[in-house]
């Protein structure tokens, strides 16, 4: 749906899309049972209504949000059969039908914040996935935004306004993302030097956790802070979870301790109704866990290179960092100063498991490397 729908020229996203079109709200997105029926099949049009749904009642103003309502193993059960081959031909046909439609508007900011949330997304499926379409699109994304938005050393919230806390912390985490999809230093250098300009701008001088509106923003009659999640993290608490991980990546120690007076601001709130701060439990999970750095070395096509990064993924948990670079190239560790000092063991790809950069004998093969992290 990015992709096709709210993806603009350059690989930036839209803001939004509206709700209404011609017919009203959700006119574009709904349908009816009689709808589906006059395009399917009859076999298409059951399999489409138990899979997704749709019924004489509907679930919006007497229409369908298509949502799973079955798995497809349960449709198959009442199918007595693979529903698949039927659900794809409908989904071509109803896709068809519906682009006939008038579709609703769309609204073509571009927010730093949100593409940063989106670059995440991204840089992370298509390294679950294997999707390389899905890594490009975090890339060309995350281009548009460092070439067009960073104007005169500041990130703009859009093309006029300057970026708030949010806009900041939420393209660190999309580029934080990107390079621990991809390994390109590029990503890293990117957000180290965003998060130090969000450290400058909005870090409150008590010590106290961030404020929302930069110091260089017109003056406000009250300091506002964004503590509390809402349909996107809090800007606190995604600052505090960047500079965790930028401390972890590059040793700066101030990035850990601006973190950890963010975490304690919202402390009393967490407890209380912890349902309001998700982010900030994410980083207190990170800090609350036997913290661990994993320096892998070798040639990224070297299969010994990859069993070790793949041992690293599975075993290494929500507390540890991995970075991966290639000895071979001289400046492998420019960017990244948790590889610095690092080589090849005896012509070997290699890991070294870390705490606050200090390091335990390398090992050579992804049973030993499981077995320190286990």
């Amino acid at each position: 749906y990015l992709l096709r729908e709210m993806r603009l020229e350059g690989g930036a996203f839209a803001a939004a899309q509206d709700a209404d079109s011609e017919g009203g709200e959700g006119a574009f997105f709904v349908w009816t049972p009689e709808q589906i029926e006059e395009l399917l099949t009859p076999a298409e049009a059951h399999a489409v209504s138990l899979h997704f749904g749709v019924t004489p009642e509907g679930n919006f103003e007497g229409a369908t949000i298509p949502y799973i309502a079955l798995p497809l193993d349960a449709v198959a059960q009442q199918l007595g059969g693979d529903p698949v081959p039927l659900i794809e031909a409908a989904r071509v046909k109803l896709y068809a039908a519906r682009s006939r439609r008038p579709a609703p508007a769309r609204d073509d900011k571009v927010i730093a914040a949100w593409n940063g949330l989106a670059i995440a997304a991204f840089a992370d499926a298509g390294r679950i996935l294997g999707r390389d379409d899905y890594l490009d699109a975090a890339r060309s994304a995350a281009h548009l935004v460092l070439q067009t938005m960073v104007i005169d050393g500041r990130l703009h919230r859009t093309g006029r306004h300057l970026g708030q806390l949010d806009d900041h912390a939420d393209m660190c985490h999309g580029l934080l993302q990107l390079y621990d999809a991809t390994f390109e230093p590029e990503w890293l250098e990117a957000a180290r030097g965003l998060a130090a300009r969000m450290v400058e701008l909005f870090a409150d001088e008590s010590g106290s956790g961030f404020l929302y509106a930069g110091s260089d923003a017109e003056v406000l009659l009250a300091p506002t802070r964004d503590l509390e999640d809402h349909p996107t993290p809090a800007g606190n608490s995604q600052a505090a979870w960047v500079l965790l991980r930028l401390a972890a990546l590059t040793g700066e120690t101030e990035f850990e301790t601006r973190a950890i007076a963010a975490l304690d601001l919202v402390g009393g709130d967490l407890v209380r109704f912890p349902h309001a701060f998700g982010t900030a439990l994410v980083a207190i999970d990170h800090v609350a866990h036997d913290r661990r750095e994993v320096a892998v070395v070798g040639p990224r096509d070297d299969p010994r290179t990859i069993s070790l990064l793949d041992a690293a993924r599975a075993e290494g948990g929500p507390g540890t960092t991995l970075a991966w670079g290639d000895p071979t190239n001289p400046s492998f560790a420019a960017h990244v100063p948790l590889l610095a000092g690092r080589t090849l063991v005896a012509g070997e790809p290699a890991a070294y498991v870390c705490r606050q950069f200090a390091c335990q004998a390398p090992v050579t093969t992804p049973e030993a490397l499981t077995a320190f992290l286990t």
